[in-house]
C-alpha cells in the first residue's frame, strides 16, 4: 500500500510552523521554541482510568520543570500540560502525540469511542479528533518535524468512551526499514494534564497496542 502525506495537511503544517516561528528540527536534534497562545482546552474532562499500556512499554524516567523551554520531542517539558507547543502542531482537549528517532515511518492510529480510526489516510473523524502532523522519517526527510505524529481534540467535551492508541512500523520501503529497531515516545495529555508518557521499541513491521484510555 502506498504511504503518502497529503498536499493539504503538508501545506498546513507548514503555515503553522511560519505563524508560531518555530524552525525545523534537524535529524537527530531538538530546538527550541517560544510558547504561543494557550490552546482552548478546559480542565474539566473527567478521566475514568488512567491510561493503561502493552506489555514491554515502559515508563518515562523524566521531569518537566516549569522554568524550561519547550522542545519538540514528544514531551511537556515546562509542566504547562501541553505537548511540545510552538512546534507547529495543536494541543487541546485531548492530546496524543508519538516521537521517536532514527529515519524509520511510524504511524499512529487511534480508534476513537465512535469506532472511527483516526490515521494518516483518515485524518479526521466525526468526533472531532484531527491528526495534523503525520510523519514519514527518512521517507520525506525535507517535512518539517519528521519524526513526531500528533493528534487533538480541541473542543470543550471530547466524546466519552474508550480511546486506544495503536503505532505500526511501516515496511514498505528501505527509506524506513533501514533503521531497523527503532526507540519511541508516546505521550498523552487530558484536560490540560499529561497522564503519562511511555517507551517502547517497535520493530519493521510490527504494530503495537501502545494505550487505552477512557473519559
Amino acid at each position: 500500500m502506498q504511504r503518502h502525506l497529503s498536499s493539504s495537511l503538508l501545506f498546513g503544517a507548514v503555515m503553522m510552523m511560519a505563524l508560531s516561528g518555530c524552525f525545523v528540527r534537524p535529524p537527530g536534534g531538538s530546538i527550541r521554541v517560544r510558547n504561543p497562545p494557550p490552546p482552548r482546552a478546559n480542565a474539566t474532562v473527567t478521566v475514568q482510568s488512567q491510561p493503561t499500556v502493552a506489555s514491554g512499554v515502559t515508563v518515562v524516567e523524566s521531569s518537566c520543570n516549569p522554568s524550561a523551554q519547550e522542545v519538540c520531542n514528544g514531551l511537556d517539558d515546562n509542566c504547562n500540560g501541553q505537548i511540545d507547543e510552538g512546534c507547529g502542531y495543536s494541543s487541546g482537549n485531548i492530546q496524543v502525540t508519538l516521537a521517536w528517532g532514527g529515519g524509520a515511518d511510524l504511524d499512529m492510529y487511534i480508534q476513537t469511542p465512535s469506532g472511527e480510526t483516526i490515521y494518516y489516510g483518515a485524518p479526521q473523524d466525526s468526533t472531532g479528533g484531527h491528526l495534523d502532523q503525520d510523519a514519514r522519517g527518512a521517507c520525506a526527510e525535507q517535512n518539517a518535524n519528521n519524526t513526531i505524529e500528533n493528534v487533538y481534540w480541541n473542543q470543550p467535551n471530547p466524546p466519552a468512551g474508550q480511546y486506544r492508541v495503536q503505532v505500526h512500523y511501516w515496511d514498505g520501503s528501505p527509506c524506513s526499514t533501514g533503521s531497523g529497531p527503532t526507540n519511541l515516545t508516546l505521550s498523552i495529555a487530558i484536560g490540560g494534564q499529561v497522564r503519562g508518557a511511555w517507551n517502547y521499541t517497535i520493530s519493521p513491521g510490527e504494530r503495537v497496542d501502545m494505550a487505552a484510555f477512557q473519559i
